[in-house]
């Protein structure tokens, strides 16, 4: 596995479990949720443009 697939399956993960306890925490304000949802999609953009850089 490639140091890219890593990454990626670790971003799968990392948004997966956000996704899971953000259902069961009842009070996590939807703003939250999307400054959470947010912020990984920037850490997916930036990972995007690291990857792209070579």
């Amino acid at each position: 596995m490639s140091d890219s697939d890593k990454t990626d399956e670790a971003l799968k993960r990392v948004r997966h479990t956000f996704e899971e306890a953000a259902d069961e925490a009842e009070e996590m304000s939807e703003k939250a949720r999307r400054e959470v949802e947010e912020a990984i999609d920037d850490l997916e953009t930036r990972i995007e443009r690291l990857r792209n850089r070579d």
